[in-house]
């Protein structure tokens, strides 16, 4: 079988994609990755065919005018308006490489904003993947939501206004691409209903409530296993004293200031003892007691960590979860803020620190928790055991595999 796999995003969107094509050709499957440029080499790295999609998210979220919108207190929808739009040329272009990317594939497995060429009556079966729940139901509100406990009048309602805001932040995308017209108030349709919806997180979170539709699956993580080996340098560092504070803030570092943020979080980890890993972002030159390094394998790194603090991606969020390590959150945006506040209801992280409040007294504050709070490193190590025990990619395939193997049907348009 010949399986397309369309995703746009940062690192912690493409990387699961990495994962689930490599397991797809572990099991024979002939793959095609159309993913940005910017992954190029971790997708060479696992061996799989690429088609290179004509834009940057890297650069996208370090614009400048991205950043300082995020620095002085805007609304993620005001940044993403700070920074030059992609043409209609750009978009169309976009959309081409996306379409020739799916040309003759037996399955089409997308991310939610890369719908292209799906909607065909007689077309290949698809399904779709969303790193967050994108489903309305009464048991939880919105992901942009405010958190309060109203009840299920309250949290329906969040999702319908979510829907509307989605619905127009993301139609002309939509149009441009060529995408199926998202229906307002509910921009991801029958998603879930008519096709396939896979939620790459663990059930640990929330083991699924019942009022989603029946094809909305949650597998499990979708961790990829490198065959990477650790610097000598850092092996030596890590080794040579007592377990570091892992930092890491993936795709939002350029909203960070690296400089004022080493700075901050150094003086806080000195005055517990601690050293310091800073994946990315750090300035080229650093002190004795901290290790820079741009690209780790967080299964390796993890395990031998105290703590991490991170940005609350869902990536990032799920390695240090089955890391079994207690985490500091710092979210600044999107979908960031949702997931610092699972890990902590959860009982494996302290209380998020938004990126407005995040000042050294804050920090200083968390990582007094995450140190010594023996009973969040033992709620750590169980979470760490339930996510470590599901079969997230091997899940996933089968319920690919099967969806093919389906007898045929004339799915209606979803335009």
């Amino acid at each position: 079988m010949h399986v397309a796999l369309v995703i746009l995003g940062t690192r912690g969107d493409i990387q699961p994609f990495v994962a689930l094509g490599r397991t797809l050709m572990s099991r024979g499957h002939t793959v095609t990755l159309a993913a940005p440029g910017d992954y190029r080499d971790l997708i060479a790295e696992a061996g799989l065919d690429h088609r290179e999609m004509p834009v940057s998210p890297a650069a996208y979220f370090a614009h400048p005018a991205f950043a300082e919108a995020i620095q002085k207190g805007a609304s993620f929808a005001r940044a993403v308006r700070k920074v030059p739009r992609l043409s209609a040329d750009e978009l169309r272009d976009l959309a081409d490489q996306a379409a020739a990317a799916t040309e003759g594939a037996d399955l089409i497995v997308n991310g939610i904003l890369c719908r292209v060429g799906m909607d065909e009556v007689n077309g290949p079966p698809w399904a779709s993947v969303a790193f967050w729940p994108i489903h309305p139901t009464t048991r939880w509100p919105a992901m942009f939501a405010p958190k309060v406990r109203l009840g299920p009048i309250y949290n329906r309602f969040t999702h319908t206004l979510s829907g509307l805001l989605d619905y127009a932040m993301f139609r002309p995308f939509h149009k441009a691409m060529r995408s199926p017209k998202p229906r307002l108030g509910a921009p991801y349709g029958d998603l879930g209903r008519e096709v396939p919806m896979l939620l790459p997180v663990t059930r640990a979170l929330w083991p699924g409530p019942g009022d989603w539709p029946a094809q909305t699956h949650i597998t499990g993580f979708w961790f990829l296993e490198r065959n990477w080996t650790p610097p000598a340098a850092l092996v030596d560092f890590v080794e040579g004293g007592d377990p570091p504070v892992v930092l890491s803030f993936g795709s939002v570092w350029p909203v960070h200031r690296p400089g004022e943020t080493m700075e901050r979080v150094l003086n806080v980890i000195r005055s517990h003892g601690k050293r310091l890993v800073v994946v990315g972002g750090a300035p080229a030159d650093v002190p004795d007691d901290v290790f820079q390094i741009n690209d780790v394998h967080y299964p390796w790194l993890l395990p031998r960590s105290a703590a991490i603090i991170h940005h609350g991606g869902c990536n990032t969020t799920g390695e240090a979860l089955r890391a079994g390590i207690p985490q500091i959150t710092i979210p600044a945006f999107g979908d960031c803020p949702f997931w610092a506040g699972q890990v902590h209801d959860l009982g494996v992280a302290a209380k998020p620190v938004p990126y407005r409040k995040f000042t050294v007294e804050r920090l200083d504050e968390s990582l007094k928790v995450v140190l010594n709070d023996d009973a969040m490193r033992r709620r750590a190590a169980e979470v760490s055991a339930l996510v470590r025990a599901e079969d997230g990619l091997g899940d996933a395939v089968r319920i690919l595999e099967d969806w093919v193997a389906r007898p045929p049907r004339r799915t209606r348009s979803l335009s």
